[in-house]
C-alpha cells in the first residue's frame, strides 16, 4: 500500500500578513525551521512567500520590501488522500519544494498542513515525520 501525504505532512504552516516587512517574514521562516509562509489577508490565503523569493530579494533593498511584493499568488496544493509520490511529481512539475493542504470551509481559505520536499527525503531515509514545534 503506497504511503500518502497524510502520513508525512506537518501540522501546521506559519502565515504572516501582507504588509509583514521580509524581515519579519525571515524571521518567522527561520525560527518555524520553515521553508515558506501563507500570506493572508482579509479574504484568506492570498499568496505564499518561499525561502527562494527572500533570497531573490535580498539584494534589492529588501528590509523595505513586504510579502506582498515577493509572494506568488497561485498557493499548490495537495490532498492528504494523495500517494506521496503524487506529490513529488506535482514538486517538480510545479518547481516548488513544497506543497499545502489547505481548509476552506467554512469561511475564509486558511492552511492547515505541508508537506516539503525535507519531507519525502525524510520518508526515502526511513526517517519520522517531522513534528510541529512545541512553542514553550
Amino acid at each position: 500500500m503506497p504511503k500518502l501525504v497524510r502520513d508525512i505532512m506537518k501540522i501546521g504552516v506559519p502565515i504572516c500578513n501582507r504588509n509583514a516587512r521580509l524581515p519579519e517574514v525571515a524571521r518567522i521562516l527561520a525560527l518555524e525551521n520553515a521553508s515558506a509562509i501563507i500570506v493572508m489577508d482579509e479574504f484568506g490565503a492570498c499568496g505564499v512567500v518561499a525561502q527562494s523569493d527572500l533570497v531573490r530579494a535580498f539584494s534589492r533593498n529588501y528590509e523595505l520590501l513586504t510579502a506582498e511584493d515577493v509572494m506568488t499568488e497561485k498557493i499548490i496544493e495537495v490532498a492528504p488522500e494523495a500517494p506521496i509520490t503524487a506529490a513529488a511529481n506535482l514538486m517538480n512539475e510545479e518547481k516548488v519544494h513544497q506543497l499545502f493542504l489547505m481548509h476552506t470551509h467554512p469561511g475564509p481559505s486558511r492552511p492547515s498542513a505541508v508537506v516539503t520536499m525535507r519531507a519525502i527525503v525524510r520518508e526515502m531515509g526511513g526517517l519520522e515525520p517531522e513534528k510541529i514545534k512545541s512553542r514553550a
